[in-house]
Order: C-alpha cells, then structure tokens, then sequence
C-alpha cells in the first residue's frame, strides 16, 4: 500500500492576501499539514507553494526546514512550481533550491520513478505538454502531476495551461493530481477515480469559504483505494447575508451572528436592505471572531440618521430632529434616497456654512 498526501494552492506571500489570513496564519496551517505528511509515504505539492519573490518571503527559511526534515525522515517529496512562483524571474534558481526528493521543472526527462515497499511509482508533470505524456512502463502506478486549468467543456485543444475534462478522460495514466484551482474537485470515468485538485488549503479571495483542504490517497494493487479530504485550514471565512429590513432588534441581531462569533472564523459580512442599527455593533457582537469584512450594500433609515443626530446643537441636528417630527408625512424610497444624500454630504462637509 502506498500513501500519498496532496496539497497545493497555500500561496505564502501573496499580495491578494485576505485580511485576518496573512502568511503567519499560512505557515500554522503548513505545519499542521507537514505532520499529516510525515504519515504518508509520498507528498506531492502541486504548485504555488509561494508568490512573489520566494527568496524574500521572511517564512522561506522555515518552510524549507520543515520540507527538509521530511526528506530526511524518508517521505518523498515531489514539487512542482505554479503560475505564481514562475511569474518573477528571480524565483527560478530559487525552485531547485526548496527541499525535495524531485523537482518536477526544468527536467530533460519528464518523469521520475520511486520504489516503496516493492512498488513502484512514476511520477510525471511539471513543464512536461501534458498531451504527449505517455506511461514509462506498464508496471507500477502512474500519477501526473500538473498545475493547469481543467475546463468542464469538451473542447480538445490543448495548451501547456488548459486542458478539457474529456481529454483528461482520455488521457493514459492512472491518476492526476492537480493545482491551480482553489476549491476541492474529484473527477471519474467510468468508476474509477482519475484526477481531483485538493484546492487551497488556506484561503487566498474572500469567496474560498469554509473548511479547505488536502488529500489523503491510498494506492493499492496499482489503483486507487481511497481518498479522504482532511480538513486543515487555521482561520475559515464563513459567508453571511442580512438582510436589515428584517432586523428589529440587537437581540434578534445577536442571535443571527451568535454561531459565527468563534476565533477560528472570519466573518465576510455582506448588509442588504434598509438599515436601523449601526454597522459598528456587528464588530461588537462578534468580538471572538478572528476579524470582520465588510460589504455594506445597505441604505440607512430615515429614522435612523434623524435619531444619529437629534441631540447636536448645530444646524444639522435643528434640521434632523424637524425632519423626524414629519417624518410619517415624506416617507418612501425616493425621499430616503435624499435623506442618504443630505447626511453623507453632511458628514463629509468640512467649510463653514
């Protein structure tokens, strides 16, 4: 039986870094999966292990320690580099120079065999055309490794970038293990499983919500026996929706954000409707969380912006505690589009009136 864990898509350093999920949280996440690694026999990474010049990532060192250590407690490492790392110049000494047992880049040969325990496993991918791959050997398993586009259409072009799901099916090796693609996808043809990407296994955009991942493959008799999603992500964005009109109360408010107030989670928040209450009080109801993103798409109420300003002894209060004494009389969408104008305006005027 031959154990094979697959990450890809972690993305230290990179500038798109969401808020709350910086590379300290990245480098927790990578430890936890180092230690899955050291229970399997093989550990494929399949692309943008960084961004940005690698050299200068200050967890660079660190990582190259932990990938260090499991080559030498005898896990075997095969890499390959993706869009990310390849798109600076600088990075491409720096590729060869990241602990492995094979680097698939810059290879004239374009796969490597490894023997564990009296089986045998071709390794293929890496700058290879993915189209012109063909098995080194009928024994053993056959595993491509490739960070690369695959689109559900049945086109049959081909680039060293994008390939059709009909053309993986059509493809002669065992089992693709793929990066590039963020969210968890598994691909089979006629019963057997062939290909899957493992997706980020820590969120790098606001949309990679909930728990991420990396595959746990076992291999026997040369097919695969099983795979296992093991959930490994340190921070979760989860995604929430109010809808303000329908709050009328903080307790109802609380109640709504209560299961998200955990450190564990970062809350992408998005406000729709008409709102009444402060958005500051989301913050407050939420101070276990690992951070609040906001997306405010809400319009304040009238009543709401008359009551923010009633107690100001200036002009501005003197016009918003009058507006509320008739406010029943210019209600409507049209007129709380105007009362949004007049205290957006009002906030933001710094001359003298």
């Amino acid at each position: 039986m031959i154990s094979i864990l697959l990450m890809s898509d972690i993305h230290f350093g990179s500038d798109k870094a969401l808020p709350y999920i910086d590379d300290s949280v990245r480098f927790a996440t990578f430890q936890k999966i180092c230690m899955i690694a050291r229970q399997h026999s093989i550990f494929i990474i399949a692309g943008d292990l960084f961004e940005g010049t690698i050299a200068q990532n200050p967890y660079y060192s660190s990582i190259k320690e932990l990938l260090q250590s499991l080559v030498q407690e005898g896990v075997k490492i095969i890499y390959i580099p993706g869009e990310a790392e390849l798109e600076d110049n600088n990075n491409i000494d720096v590729i060869h120079e990241i602990p492995s047992t094979v680097t698939l880049f810059g290879r004239s040969k374009n796969y490597f065999d490894l023997v564990l325990d009296n089986e045998i496993v071709y390794c293929y991918g890496g700058d290879s055309d993915i189209a012109s791959i063909t098995k080194a050997s009928q024994e053993g398993f056959h595993i491509g490794i490739f960070h690369i586009d695959l689109e559900e259409n049945n086109h049959n072009t081909v680039d060293s970038h994008v390939i059709s799901v009909k053309l993986l099916k059509s493809m002669p090796l065992d089992f693709y293990a793929l990066g590039h693609h963020h969210n968890f996808s598994m691909y089979k043809y006629k019963n057997k499983i062939i290909g899957a990407y493992p997706g980020s296994p820590e969120a790098v955009a606001p949309g990679e919500t909930g728990d991420r991942y990396v595959l746990s493959i076992t291999v026997m008799n040369n097919e695969i026996h099983q795979i296992k999603r093991i959930t490994v992500n340190s921070l979760r964005i989860e995604s929430l929706t109010i809808q303000c009109n329908s709050i009328k109360s903080n307790d109802e408010l609380h109640h709504i954000l209560k299961p998200y107030n955990k450190p564990s989670i970062v809350l992408h928040c998005t406000l729709e409707g008409v709102r009444s209450f402060d958005s500051n009080h989301i913050v407050a109801l939420c101070d276990r969380c690992a951070g609040v993103i906001f997306q405010d798409n809400s319009k304040l109420s009238g009543e709401f912006i008359c009551a923010k300003y009633k107690d100001e002894k200036t002009l501005k209060g003197y016009f918003f505690t009058e507006l509320q004494k008739n406010f029943d009389n210019v209600a409507g969408d049209i007129m709380l589009d105007i009362i949004n104008d007049i205290e957006n305006t009002c906030s933001t005027y710094k001359g003298d009136l």
